[in-house]
């Protein structure tokens, strides 16, 4: 059902372990055109993606400027926002069917607060986001 991760965050960390560690875990399938989550909205979930393709645009206070960029197998959508604060910054839409996991933003913090493997490799990740936008 879900593809395999070949350049991806997954690729170098333990999925089926990261798995395990949530008790409240949903694995979700956003069609194409559906709406994930929107810039504002209050920070519910950490999305994980398993398979498809999104697309996250950030408008802010200024509808004449609109940053676009696409989230691929493999990547977290959510996880700057929540250590950084209650709401989305960007709004999330499916380009392409699209199968996530689901935590809650709760414990997502809890585990991350446990767990510095995690951490360690979510340094990297971060990084490397930061990086391309480069």
């Amino acid at each position: 059902m879900f593809e395999k991760y070949s350049d991806s965050f997954l690729n170098n960390f333990n999925f089926d372990s990261l798995l395990e560690k949530f008790t409240n875990k949903k694995f979700l399938t956003f069609k194409e055109g559906e709406i994930i989550f929107c810039e504002n909205s209050y920070i519910a979930e950490i999305y994980f993606i398993l398979s498809g393709e999104v697309n996250l645009t950030k408008i802010k206070n200024d509808p004449d400027f609109c940053f676009s960029t696409a989230a691929h197998s493999g990547d977290i959508l959510g996880f700057y926002d929540a250590l950084t604060s209650n709401e989305y910054s960007s709004n999330a839409v499916a380009l392409l069917n699209t199968n996530v996991f689901a935590v809650s933003k709760k414990e997502f913090l809890c585990f991350i607060n446990k767990n510095n493997d995690f951490n360690l490799w979510a340094l990297k990740y971060l990084s490397r986001r930061i990086e391309a936008l480069d």
